[in-house]
Formats: structure tokens, sequence, C-alpha cells
């Protein structure tokens, strides 16, 4: 058994979410999203997405979601963040899921996962659902700074996977849409 890194875990992230089909991906995913877009921003949710999917439909129920996780490689790591839940609620507040990706399902205990939360752990090569996260109806809207910092860690996201080959994008020019060159 291999020992688990955040990194390793946001790899197994990233191959769950990477969703392709004919309208382009599936999930927007965005690693180490900061709380705000300054320099000094002390609160960062370690990976967001957001499931662009509606179903084929248009009503509220069926609008895309926004999915916040969590991610902890110790026990230890998991204690230090029961201890301060401001944090995770610093992003929880203005998504529709949230969830705890953890390195082995024995890092919590019975009764210690937040009220909604979901819970995730290594499966193969990607991770798979332990507790089914409970849709929050009072999400708050994003503020402005927050969607900054999403967009850009959306982008850069891309920009890694894509640079390490981990990505199915694939762009597809529009027949008659073909880049002019000089």
């Amino acid at each position: 058994m291999s020992v688990e890194t955040e990194r390793s875990m946001l790899d197994r992230l990233n191959r769950r979410y990477d969703k392709w089909n004919g309208n382009g991906m599936r999930f927007t995913r965005a690693e180490h999203v900061k709380v705000t877009s300054g320099f000094d921003a002390r609160r960062i949710c370690d990976y967001m997405v957001f499931d662009l999917w509606t179903g084929g439909s248009f009503n509220s129920e069926a609008a895309p979601k926004l999915h916040g996780h969590e991610v902890k490689i110790s026990r230890a790591d998991w204690l230090t963040e029961m201890k301060d839940p401001s944090k995770a609620e610093a992003f929880a507040q203005y998504c529709d899921y949230f969830w705890l990706v953890i390195a082995d399902k024995a890092m919590v205990k019975d009764g210690e996962l937040p009220r909604g939360w979901g819970l995730m752990v290594p499966r193969g090569d990607t991770v798979a659902v332990v507790k089914q996260a409970t849709q929050r109806v009072d999400v708050l809207p994003m503020p402005r700074h927050l969607q900054a910092t999403l967009t850009r860690a959306v982008t850069k996201t891309a920009i890694r996977l894509d640079r390490a080959g981990e990505s199915s994008f694939e762009y597809v020019v529009p027949r008659g849409r073909e880049p002019v060159t000089a």
C-alpha cells in the first residue's frame, strides 16, 4: 500500500471528475481555492468542482451544483480541522455539497463527520463515496472575490492537468471557424 499525499488525493479527485460529453467538460475542477483574492488569504478550500450537467431541465433543482472538498491525509490533520469548523464553513456556505476526502476510512470515527458532509475514500486510482453528502438548502450567493479566486484556480488546474497529460480536455475547432494564419 502506498502512502497518500495531498497531491495523490487531488489527483484521485481529478480523475473522479474528469468527465467529457458532447457539450464539453461536465465538471470544472479547481485545486486550492483561496477565500479572497489577496496575497494574505489564510483560508483555502482544497478542491472545488462545479457540476455543470443540468440533466436536461432548467428548473432550480437541476441547476449546476458546486461541491467543496476538504482533503485530509492523516488523523492529526483531521483533528486539527475539527477544532476550527469555521475554516471549512468559509467555503461550505457557498456549496451545494461539501465532502471530506480522506486517505484512510479509519481516520474518521463515528459521529465526527459534520452534519451534511459526505465522505470519500481511495478506491482504485480514484475516490469512492462512503457517505453521500446532503444537498444544502441554505447556500449563500458567492461573493465576487471568491468567484475570482475560483475562476483563477479552475484555470490553473486545467493548465496543470493539460501539461501533465492528465486531462481528457480536447478543444475542437468548429467547422468553418479555423484560426486565420498570416
